[in-house]
């Protein structure tokens, strides 16, 4: 099996269509669930993928420490996954790729963890037993909630403006192979106009 699916290169060239149109319209470190979907809508248009997005609980070791990330609940000694505390991330049959990885450092800041800015594209098989089994850096454990992912995929896909950005990302992600425009201009409904622009933070690595 090969360790990646997809090249560092093309990992973050979806990354940055996702945070640059997320980052337009609301914060970015909250935003898993449209980094999620563009990057599955991708993934499966412009790759030939299988990808399906998936919410739940997920945890990870961030650095030497060592130190473990969650997203969810913590109820004592596990993690769970509700509205109020989810991740959200995509799998192939056999990989979990998470495209808002680049920007963790952001969304733990307010943790007080140390994360580096990689890219998180791992096998299947490599994921820990157990939460008790996370010990060294970019080991992981999901904790997948297929009823909490069914509900807010509907809720979210549901809005009319949600399609639209996703069109707006895939349109600006245009062909893997061409260089990348550095910046779109789009329209709203409403006549006001907006300018995107791709962010300079790119992972450097891998997991």
């Amino acid at each position: 099996m090969s360790r990646y699916l997809i090249p560092l290169s093309d990992y973050n060239r979806i990354y940055q269509v996702a945070h640059g149109v997320s980052r337009a319209f609301g914060g970015s470190e909250k935003g898993c669930i449209f980094f999620a979907c563009v990057g599955a809508l991708i993934l499966n248009k412009h790759y030939r993928i299988k990808a399906s997005v998936v919410a739940g609980a997920f945890a990870f070791c961030a650095n030497d420490t060592p130190e473990m990330a969650f997203f969810g609940e913590q109820q004592d000694s596990t993690i769970t996954s509700s509205e109020d505390g989810f991740h959200m991330w995509i799998q192939t049959e056999t990989h979990i790729i998470d495209f808002m990885a680049p920007i963790f450092p952001e969304a733990f800041a307010d943790k007080g963890l140390t994360v580096p800015r990689k890219m998180f594209q791992r096998p299947l098989i490599t994921e820990a037993a157990s939460l008790d089994a996370i010990a060294a850096p970019g080991d992981f454990y999901a904790m997948p909630n297929p009823e909490l992912t069914d509900r807010l995929l509907d809720r979210f896909l549901s809005r009319q403006s949600i399609g639209d950005l996703l069109q707006v990302a895939e349109t600006w992600f245009g062909h893997r192979r061409k260089p990348q425009m550095k910046s779109l201009e789009m329209g709203d409904s409403e006549g006001d106009s907006y300018t995107l622009t791709l962010p300079i933070t790119v992972a450097g690595g891998s997991w």
